[in-house]
């Protein structure tokens, strides 16, 4: 067998390894160099024990974990619970070379790794994979990691080339999340907790609470002569949740557009629409785990895990909205143009006609919303571990993980309106005099541009009149989506005695998960106002969109909101009104006759609601390799892994009037004509992989990877509800839509990978990684025709084929490449206090030939969404006897995102930024930690291009977070 001989410092004889082990820092157990326990205590007798701190410690232990790997990978890791100083594991995995983080409300959440957004992830946790809690607008399988605690997380990997044996998914990468052993714990009881106050410097302004807090405990306990362990942890995190800022769009309206605004003849650039606005709320989320672990004896170990995440993100948000400025401008006035580079970048707007409908002219408004969210994650797993001979092993999983998430998305649109009475014929011809109303006459705005940064508006219309802002639009779209995962794998490993395969592995796993999601509406009044007037024929007319409220005597009209207002402000715009919504709903609907809906009048709200299914039955064969090569070690696997899918959506599809069955809506309507659809495709996927690792030195290695890799196109993207319309000459042209097709085939690639990493004497490293990928397919949206086929679709009798939206592989795919960089260097050759200095630094350059449409806000082809060209990451750490700092600078290039619309979501480009943390620590040697700790040092805002790079797409700013607090361990 070949002695790798590979731990770091000294290398040689793994004396910071014992070292770390015997302060009670674990290992990544799949991937450490196995010790039996007498081997270790008998070693450790032999060595002196160095004690590291602080972060050095972790970037060590993730070294020695990295050089021991048997793939190209990254890692992070504290080895006790309650020791990662990140609000979640989101802000420590950001740190790693080649991955980036998406900020949502200020702090980390998606991840994107090389190139590739969420969507291209796998996560597990303890080997299993993770429900979503990341929807918002549809079904998602991309995860939110702000939902996993820290505190409760022990270690975590980046797996950038799989094996055989990993869980089919990442073909960006997998990402292994990992808790405690409590049977590895120092000793036969550990007790850890924590307390930090926080404080946000920016929550004040927008109305929220500053000040927060995050607690957590843990503890792990070893029984009957440490047979039995036991594992406990609680994180509960409390802060503000707050923003300010503005965008050009609001709605469906997103945007610029060309016309010729001043009469020249030539097309200048004018936004769609403007939306000021400030978020005040609080996060809360509640981590809770739970390790029972039983050994009786080294061949035997049966551990069931238990993690549950609750996070309630309040989120309520005001401003002002400029709606319908792309509309036609004979509709309304454009005075005082400053035209700027083609672009309109300020001008004088004017309401010339206050009865209009349909959103076909601007409208000036308050806005009051709420998009709170709950995302609430559980995770059980039973894993069974037998050694049933010398070289014979077993492994048993059993799992199951279910994600639901509900978000509220309702709004209340006050407008400026004015009343009188008048006389006029009804629609009988009867004279009828009457109260009137219409929007204000006589308003106008004024803005100016301030490049990408928010616009300056200015109202004739004062805003916070309850004698003039009544409530003209009340809407609810409750959204609620399910993520169900049941999983078994049956793994067995068989070691060899002698040749180049030093084992054989194989195994089985079957899962089925399902997708589900509701979606409802209730809808009073018009977002671009009503009116009840007198024409100039002397008829009466009137105008309101809807009115679902089940109440017979409600009216629909402009609504006062006295007595559930306050004044509220927002940079760049007037004071304007703040409704509370619960208690004006209350007032108006009655309590609880205001909830979402599915209604026949807006159908989508059956079509987006749907189920997918996803059983999938997986098998591999692998081979791990242990041998020489001209006198140099040689390790790693090649294998391959089968993957058999059955993948079925269900949901419901208009079929035409009266061709369906009978359902009936929420406000009684009985309608035939839509029915119950359940369609989908069988699939078999053959997946090759191959990991090599030479030790070329005691101190060098050379890796090489190759592989075929998978993942599933978003759960949204695979639903198969339809609606449909009828249109042609003869009514007889049967044309549909749909959000997507369950046909719709997984993303594939052929990725290789090429790495050379040295590690360095006196602890570091420095490592240089070439990687390639090419991508079979996209997704893309498509257009059908009549001589097209419609897969899954089935055309109602009387009717032939007319058009069919929806979406489907794109014929193109493209590479991915790019180089990794990463030092970690410590300077214990430094006189004095100097020589606890170290830092970690990584550098990625990404490029891809694969593109995404650029949709109607850019037009040309844009990059695949979570690519940054340039990425860079640099932690400069110190420890001073038993003080310890670090500082962190991460930036990331400019990177497309797509952004939820109304029913769909757009690319947008989220511009470069970069974001400063640092923390300081003293430890007082008697189980007390003080900690300081800052995020965002800079203040740096999210900005956003909406097609124009000059001008506002989108600007959000969240402030500095600061956590002061103490760590206790005993």
């Amino acid at each position: 067998m070949v002695n790798r001989g590979n731990n770091m410092s000294v290398f040689k004889p793994s004396i910071l390894t014992l070292a770390l082990l015997s302060a009670g820092v674990g290992s990544f157990s799949a991937y450490a160099v196995e010790e039996t326990k007498k081997e270790k205590e008998a070693a450790a007798k032999e060595v002196e024990v160095i004690e590291v701190r602080g972060v050095r410690s972790s970037i060590i232990k993730a070294l020695d974990t990295k050089r021991n790997a048997d793939v190209v990978g990254d890692f992070i890791g504290s080895g006790d619970l309650g020791v990662l100083p990140d609000a979640s594991i989101a802000d420590a995995l950001g740190r790693v070379s080649g991955v980036t983080t998406v900020r949502e409300s200020g702090q980390s959440s998606q991840l994107n790794i090389r190139g590739m957004n969420g969507d291209f992830i796998q996560t597990t946790l303890n080997g299993r994979e993770q429900a979503s809690t990341s929807g918002r607008t549809e079904s998602s399988r991309w995860m939110a990691f702000d939902q996993y605690p820290a505190e409760l997380i022990t270690e975590a990997a980046v797996f950038k080339s799989p094996k055989a044996s990993h869980i089919e998914g990442g073909v960006a990468a997998t990402v292994e999340l990992k808790t405690a052993n409590p049977l590895q714990a120092e000793k036969d009881n550990n007790f850890t907790a924590s307390y930090r106050a926080s404080f946000n410097d920016a929550a004040k302004d927008v109305g929220a609470d500053e000040n927060g807090h995050k607690i957590s405990f843990s503890y792990q306990g070893k029984f009957l002569d440490e047979t039995l362990g036991l594992g406990l942890g609680y994180s509960r995190l409390d802060q503000p949740n707050n923003f300010e800022g503005a965008r050009a769009g609001a709605d469906g309206q997103i945007g610029y557009q060309k016309d010729d605004v001043n009469g020249d003849g030539t097309e200048e650039t004018r936004v769609r629409a403007l939306q000021y606005q400030a978020g005040a709320g609080t996060d809360i989320r509640n981590g809770y785990l739970a390790t029972l672990v039983y050994q009786p004896h080294d061949n035997f170990k049966a551990q069931l895990d238990y993690f549950k995440s609750e996070y309630e993100s309040e989120d309520l948000r005001h401003g002002v909205t400029i709606g319908g400025l792309g509309s036609d401008t004979d509709l309304f006035s454009i005075t005082d143009p400053n035209i700027v580079n083609g672009s309109l970048i300020g001008a004088t707007i004017g309401l010339t006609n206050p009865n209009t409908r349909n959103d076909s002219s601007p409208w000036f408004e308050t806005r009051s919303e709420d998009q709170s969210i709950q995302a609430d994650s559980d995770a059980i797993g039973l894993n069974i571990d037998w050694q049933i001979t010398d070289n014979a092993n077993l492994k048993v999983d059993i799992a199951h993980s279910e994600g639901k998430t509900t978000r509220k998305d309702r709004l209340a649109s006050l407008h400026a309106y004015e009343f009188g009475s008048a006389t006029g014929l009804n629609e009988n011809g009867q004279s009828v005099t009457g109260e009137t109303w219409q929007e204000l006459s006589g308003q106008i705005m004024q803005y100016m541009s301030n490049g990408d940064g928010t616009p300056t508006l200015g109202l004739n219309t004062d805003l916070t009149d309850t004698n003039l802002m009544r409530l003209s639009r009340y809407e609810e779209y409750p959204h609620e989506y399910l993520d169900d995962i049941d999983s078994l794998k049956v793994d067995f490993k068989y070691s060899l005695d002698s040749g180049f395969i030093s084992s054989i592995e194989t195994g089985i796993r079957y899962s089925k998960r399902t997708f589900d999601s509701n979606r409802g509406t209730f809808l009073y009044g018009s977002r671009d106002g009503q009116f009840n007037t007198v024409n100039a024929q002397g008829n009466w007319e009137s105008w309101c969109a809807d009115n679902l409220s089940s109440s017979p005597t409600l009216a629909c009209e402009p609504q006062s909101v006295a007595g559930f207002s306050s004044i509220g402000s927002v940079n760049g715009a007037p004071d304007h009104l703040v409704v509370d919504l619960n208690g004006l709903a209350d007032s108006i609907f009655g309590a609880g006759n205001y909830q979402g809906k599915q209604v026949f009048s807006r159908d989508w709200t059956f079509i987006e609601s749907g189920k997918l299914e996803e059983k999938v039955f997986a098998y591999y064969l692998m081979a791990n390799i242990e041998t020489e090569v001209q006198g140099l070690a040689l390790t790693g696997n090649f294998g391959v892994r089968v993957v058999k899918s059955d993948v079925k959506a269900s949901g419901i599809q208009n079929v035409g009037t009266g061709l369906g069955v009978e359902m009936t809506d929420d406000v009684g309507v009985t309608s035939t004509n839509y029915d119950h659809i359940k369609y989908g495709p069988k699939d078999t996927d053959v997946l090759p992989s191959l990991n090599l690792n030479l030790e070329m030195t005691d101190q060098d290695m050379l890796r090489f990877a190759a592989a075929k890799v998978m993942g599933r196109p978003p759960a949204g993207q695979l639903k198969g509800g339809a609606g449909s319309w009828v249109s042609g000459v003869d009514g007889d042209e049967y044309n549909v839509w749909s959000k997507g097709s369950p046909f719709i085939k997984p993303f594939m690639a052929n990725q290789f990978d090429l790495s050379y990493e040295h590690y360095f004497e006196d602890n570091g490293a420095v490592t240089v990684a070439l990687f390639w990928k090419d991508i079979d397919t996209l997704v893309e949206d498509a257009a059908y025709g009549p001589d097209d086929e419609w897969v899954g679709i089935e055309i109602p009798e009387g009717f032939v084929k007319g058009d069919y939206y929806t979406k489907q592989n794109s014929d193109k795919g493209g590479y991915i490449r790019g180089l990794e960089l990463a030092l970690t260097q410590t300077f214990e050759q430094l006189p004095g206090v100097f020589s606890g200095l170290g830092l970690t630094a990584s550098y990625s350059y990404t490029e891809s030939e694969a593109e995404i449409s650029g949709g109607n806000l850019f037009g040309e082809k844009m990059d695949l969404p979570g690519l940054s060209k340039n990425v860079w990451s640099t932690t400069i750490f110190w420890d001073i006897d038993n003080f310890s700092t670090h500082i962190n600078v991460r930036y990331r290039d400019d990177f497309v995102i797509n952004m939820a619309i109304p029913g769909s979501n757009t690319p947008i480009k989220s511009k470069e930024y970069t974001t400063v943390d640092m923390q300081a620590s003293y430890d007082f040697e008697n189980g007390v930690t003080a900690v300081l700790q800052g995020n965002n040092l800079t203040d740096e805002a999210n900005v956003a291009n909406y097609g124009v790079d000059s001008l506002l797409g989108e600007y959000k700013s969240f402030g500095r977070q600061y956590y002061l607090g103490i760590n206790y361990k005993f």
